[in-house]
């Protein structure tokens, strides 16, 4: 009996010890789910974390792709405004101008179609004059009229209000004037007026055909700044064809002119020299005297009209160039026998060093500036002084340098050298007769030749004149006189 008792009670025991454990793994397994549940909630709240986070990082990244977009649509539009500058500078061909800003217009804003029209304010009229298509499915207005009208209130917010006019949707207006061939087969469209100085010059019109499309108000800003330039570039050709024309008449009326003065000229002058020989008569010195002032002033005035007249049909580009090849060598001795009586009277020493060398040009223009430059050579050194021509031959050019020991030219007065009617302020220089035309003259005539003209000079030392043509070639090599 105490036996089982014993056994009984160390049964129990034991049962006792497994009830425990099993409360303390119970326990345990209670605190393990506990815990795992708040990591698992951990989890998700660090799942929602990255979650939100990487949404941020998509918004960034799409904020930052939508900030380098413009940023490069900002280049681009610089760079058609640049381009737009620099072809109103650098040409005057309207037309090329305005046909490229179209496409450029075009490209830039991914549009179906972009026109340019001119505005006629006495027939209050547009003409179209360029246009841009992006698919050659898209017609072309241009295969039909080329003059239109905008609608009176249309017209009133472009010019009276300065105002763009954007239509997202075209279908959804209804009016008459929007039945004409532009709007036809558009969806949406934008105006935008061309407007020098609060004058219509013309409008821009950028259509969009495919599909219909709401405009950006940056877009609408890139026009209208587009627009302003073109403005420019109407403008600078408009002002470019009107002093075309004033410079040609201003060259009509010179030549008339010319002929005008010259006809009396050359009477005065023959005359003079006639009587100024006595086969009429003797004449006494005061007679002589004063036929020969006659005879003088009227060789002095008409080289001035003949200058003029020359002149003035350089800066037209009216004077013409009779191009041949020629000795360079016998037309400066052929000059200098021309000015021998100047050369005498001043008892002038002459040096050549001249080559053999042939030039494609025109001789008489060639003698002209040969006759200037040696004639201002003379004109400018005292008595007794010396004058050295050199010619030579350097890579297909011909360079002619003349250097005399004259009063010299000083540095304040170099830039007044190449201008029409500019002479030295020296008591020397203003001894001496002369146009103030020559060298200016003589530069565009050398210019004209795609040639070039300078001079080096020191007072009362002075001055080296040289200028350089192109088209020579030499005859004997190396060959001086």
């Amino acid at each position: 009996m105490n036996k089982f008792i014993k056994t009984l009670v160390q049964y129990i025991t034991k049962s006792d010890n497994s009830a425990e454990r099993i409360k303390r793994l119970y326990k345990k397994l209670k605190l393990r789910e506990k815990t795992i549940k708040k990591q698992q909630q951990l989890l998700q709240e660090k799942e929602q974390m990255l979650c939100s986070q990487s949404q941020s990082l998509e918004s960034k990244e799409e904020a930052l792709k939508e900030y380098v977009n413009k940023i490069f649509e900002q280049q681009e539009i610089d760079r058609i405004v640049r381009w737009l500058v620099n072809s109103i500078r650098e040409s005057l061909d309207l037309d090329s101008v305005l046909s490229k800003t179209v496409e450029e217009i075009g490209k830039l804003l991914n549009v179906d179609r972009c026109l340019i029209a001119t505005y006629d304010s006495n027939l209050n009229l547009f003409t179209l004059k360029n246009e841009y298509i992006s698919d050659e499915k898209i017609l072309s207005v241009f295969d039909k009229e080329h003059d239109f009208e905008l609608p009176y209130n249309y017209f009133d917010v472009l010019i009276n209000h300065k105002h763009p006019i954007s239509i997202d949707d075209i279908k959804l207006l209804k009016h008459k004037g929007l039945n004409h061939f532009i709007f036809k087969d558009t969806r949406s469209v934008v105006f935008i007026a061309i407007v020098d100085n609060f004058e219509l010059l013309g409008i821009l019109i950028v259509n969009q055909i495919k599909y219909k499309r709401k405009w950006e108000e940056s877009h609408i800003q890139i026009l209208q700044d587009i627009a302003d330039q073109i403005a420019i570039a109407i403008r600078h050709a408009s002002l470019f064809t009107e002093s075309q024309k004033s410079t040609r008449l201003k060259s009509e009326f010179i030549a008339n002119m010319s002929h005008e003065f010259r006809t009396p000229l050359n009477a005065i002058i023959g005359f003079s020299e006639m009587l100024s020989s006595e086969n009429f008569g003797a004449l006494t010195s005061k007679q002589r005297e004063y036929l020969n002032n006659i005879c003088f002033s009227g060789k002095h005035l008409l080289r001035l009209v003949n200058d003029i007249l020359d002149i003035s049909k350089a800066e037209s580009g009216n004077l013409e160039l009779f191009y041949e090849i020629f000795n360079s060598k016998a037309v400066i001795q052929e000059t200098l026998s021309v000015l021998e009586g100047m050369i005498l009277k001043k008892n002038l020493k002459i040096e050549l060093y001249l080559c053999d060398c042939q030039v494609r040009a025109d001789s008489s223009k060639f003698k002209q500036i040969l006759y200037n430059i040696l004639s201002n050579a003379i004109k400018f050194t005292p008595e007794y002084g010396k004058i050295k021509i050199h010619s030579e031959f350097i890579d297909q050019h011909l360079k002619i340098k003349v250097e005399d020991t004259g009063i010299g030219i000083a540095e304040k007065d170099r830039d007044k050298i190449f201008v029409k009617f500019k002479q030295l302020e020296s008591s020397y220089a203003r001894k001496q007769d002369g146009t103030g035309l020559g060298l200016s003259l003589t530069k565009k005539l050398i210019e004209l030749h795609n040639g070039y003209i300078n001079f080096e000079s020191e007072l009362d030392k002075g001055t080296k004149f040289w200028f350089v043509l192109p088209n020579a070639s030499l005859v004997n090599q190396d060959k001086f006189i």
